[in-house]
């Protein structure tokens, strides 16, 4: 373990598992123009020598070091992060990655922004390229707006106009505390968005100028995993984030316009039929009484409605493993 540099007003952790790409990320941090930061590489008993990766990446550049002997970030992703949360005593929190990438500026953005306007948000993020293994820029992640409220965000994300991952997110330490920590979701499911929804009360959600991240997308970080005891636990994840989130909007809070409560209670029915139909039929019949007890809190629709989107999802499904089926064969005979 190194000692990290004393009295710095951002931490910044790297929860790391996969050794692929941890030190491309690495030396993206140990390159920023500003170097007001404490670096935290908490490594999740992988089976990588994340030791060796970081001291190699880093060199003389200071930052602690800390292996998990249990890996929680394959179980309980919000607990591990928590964890990870509780070495740290900065003002300001950045949970990174073990693979994406950023512009060298990121740091010194976000110094600019807070010098600025030091108390005028809770939870700051940037935007994004999407990049492929060999660090090719090949997209663009939804663009943030400059400022925006909990309750923007929350009703742009149930109706698909928004998209959020951890990496893109600082938060004051706070907002963290205030809430008690990150969501505990299966699979980790939308804890990330929960950060915007839960930190963001206060204060408007503000986007970093100036600099943007690099969001990996390859076949190391993106799971191809559609078993049905993965989908089943999704829609768990998916129920229990809208029955969090109703809790939210239950809450004494300020209002998108007069009477907003239908409008939520739609959305979140839309975004959890949308749920269904891309998890499928089986995940949703086998917790279909969660679905029932779900939209019976959402009060809208009927079970008459909900089986006709589960029999829609079980279609679908069946026509997308035939057309796998019928691909396996082609490579088979081609």
């Amino acid at each position: 373990m190194k000692p990290s540099a004393a009295n710095q007003p951002l931490a910044i952790i790297v929860p790391a598992y996969k050794g692929d790409f941890l030190a491309k990320a690495l030396a993206t941090l140990a390159q920023q123009t500003d170097q007001r930061f404490n670096l935290y590489v908490c490594d999740d008993a992988s089976p990588d020598d994340i030791g060796a990766i970081a001291r190699a990446a880093l060199g003389s550049r200071p930052y602690v070091f800390k292996r998990f002997e249990k890996n929680l970030g394959g179980t309980a992703l919000a607990r591990h992060w928590d964890r990870c949360v509780a070495l740290t005593g900065e003002p300001w929190v950045w949970v990174f990655s073990d693979d994406d990438l950023l512009d060298e500026n990121c740091v010194a953005a976000f110094h600019e922004l807070i010098a600025a306007e030091p108390d005028a948000a809770d939870v700051l993020r940037f935007d994004a390229w999407i990049i492929d293994a060999a660090d090719k820029i090949i997209g663009l992640h939804a663009l943030s707006r400059d400022r925006e409220t909990w309750l923007e965000f929350a009703y742009g994300l149930l109706m698909g106009w928004r998209r959020s991952f951890m990496q893109q997110i600082i938060f004051r330490r706070a907002a963290y505390d205030r809430a008690g920590g990150f969501l505990d979701q299966p699979l980790g499911w939308s804890t990330d968005d929960a950060v915007f929804i839960g930190f963001g009360r206060e204060k408007p959600i503000r986007r970093i100028p100036g600099a943007r991240l690099r969001w990996r997308s390859s076949d190391k970080n993106i799971s191809p995993d559609r078993s049905l005891e993965r989908r089943k636990k999704t829609i768990v994840a998916v129920c229990q984030f809208l029955q969090w989130l109703q809790g939210q909007l239950q809450s004494p809070r300020e209002r998108l316009f007069p009477d907003d409560d239908l409008a939520f209670r739609q959305a979140m029915d839309r975004y959890l039929i949308e749920q269904i139909m891309v998890q499928g039929g089986r995940p949703a019949l086998a917790n279909l009484e969660l679905l029932k007890r779900t939209r019976a809190a959402l009060g809208v629709g009927s079970g008459a409605a909900l089986m006709k989107h589960i029999a829609a999802a079980t279609t679908s499904d069946a026509f997308a493993s035939a057309g796998a089926v019928a691909k396996k064969i082609a490579r088979r005979q081609g």
